[in-house]
C-alpha cells in the first residue's frame, strides 16, 4: 500500500519524474517543447514558483514552490496528464508516457537549495548532452542566462528559509493540547533539540501576556522540555516572562498553569524547544 505524501505550504521541493520504461520522450526538440509549454500553462493555472527546471530525455527536474493552499500532487498530476495527452495526440499513440510516481523532497535550508539548483543545472552537462548548463535549451539555466520571462523565476531566492520536515504531533504532546487547537493547527514544527530558533520563528504568533485574559485552557504555542519538566507556553510578555502549563516528571499526573521565566528555563540542563505551532 502506498504511503500518503506529506506536503508543507510555503517551501520549495525538488521534484523528479521519469518516463515510462525510461523512453526518450524528451530526446528531441519537439518533446522538450511539449514539456516546456505544459509547464508554462501549469504555472498560469496554479501560480507556483519555479526556481529551476531541466527537461532531460527520460526525466524532468523541477525546483518548485506551490502557492499557499495548492497541492503539489494536483500540480504534478495536471502536468503529467496534459503533457501525455499532447504527446500522444501528436504521435497518434495511446501509450503511457510517464512512470507511476514522481519523487519529491522538501528543500530544508539555503545550502540545500543551492545544491539542488546546481544539481539541476549540471544534469545535461554530466550526461554529456551539452558543454555548459545555459546551452541546454530546455532548462532554467538557459532561460535565466537570456532573461526569458514566463516560466522560470528570474529573481534570486537567497531568502529561502530553513525548513524541517514536519512530523505528526506525538500522542504524548497531543493529549496535553486543547482539542480545538489541534483542529486549527496550520503549521507544526517538529523536534529541534539544542536551539531556540523555533521560538524566534513564531514569536509574533504568541499572544501578549495579559492578566485579564488568562484562561483555564489557552492555546499552546511552544513546548520546552528538559529531564525534569515540560513547559507549554501560551502567552509571552515580549521580554522574559511566559505563562503556560507546566508538567513535572516527578508528578506527571498534575499539570498546572502559571508564570515562568524564559531565561531560567534556558539555564536548566538539557533544555530543548521540542515542539512549536502557528495557529489560525
Amino acid at each position: 500500500m502506498r504511503r500518503n505524501r506529506l506536503f508543507v505550504d510555503g517551501v520549495f521541493y525538488h521534484v523528479t519524474s521519469r518516463t515510462n520504461d525510461k523512453i526518450r520522450v524528451f530526446g528531441n526538440k519537439l518533446g522538450q517543447k511539449i514539456m516546456e509549454m505544459t509547464l508554462i500553462n501549469a504555472k498560469d493555472k496554479y501560480h507556483f514558483n519555479l526556481a529551476n527546471f531541466c527537461v532531460m530525455p527520460t526525466h524532468i527536474h523541477l525546483l518548485i514552490k506551490p502557492s499557499e493552499g495548492t497541492s503539489l500532487s494536483h500540480i504534478m498530476q495536471w502536468i503529467k496528464t496534459v503533457s501525455a495527452k499532447w504527446w500522444n495526440s501528436i504521435h497518434g499513440s495511446e501509450n503511457h508516457m510517464w512512470g507511476e510516481r514522481y519523487f519529491a523532497r522538501i528543500i530544508r535550508n539555503q545550502q540545500d537549495f543551492e545544491y539542488v539548483m546546481n544539481y539541476i543545472d549540471q544534469n545535461p552537462v554530466v550526461a554529456e548532452l551539452t558543454a555548459s548548463p545555459d546551452a541546454w535549451l530546455a532548462s532554467g539555466a538557459f532561460y535565466k542566462k537570456r532573461r526569458i520571462p514566463g516560466l522560470v523565476d528570474l529573481k534570486n531566492h537567497k531568502s529561502q528559509a530553513r525548513i524541517e520536515q514536519l512530523p505528526l504531533i506525538p500522542h504524548s504532546v497531543a493529549r496535553l493540547i486543547p482539542e480545538s487547537q489541534l483542529k486549527q493547527t496550520i503549521k507544526y514544527y517538529g523536534a529541534h533539540a539544542g536551539t531556540i530558533d523555533r521560538f524566534f520563528t513564531i514569536i509574533s504568533s504568541i499572544p501578549k501576556l495579559d492578566e485579564t485574559a488568562l484562561t483555564a485552557s489557552p492555546t499552546i504555542y511552544l513546548h520546552y522540555q528538559n529531564i525534569i519538566s515540560d513547559y507549554f507556553v501560551c502567552q509571552y510578555d515580549g521580554e522574559d516572562t511566559m505563562y503556560g502549563k507546566v508538567k513535572h516528571s516527578l508528578n506527571p499526573g498534575e499539570a498546572k498553569f502559571y508564570k515562568f521565566s524564559l531565561s531560567d528555563i534556558l539555564k536548566t540542563p538539557q533544555i530543548k524547544l521540542d515542539f512549536a505551532w502557528k495557529v489560525t
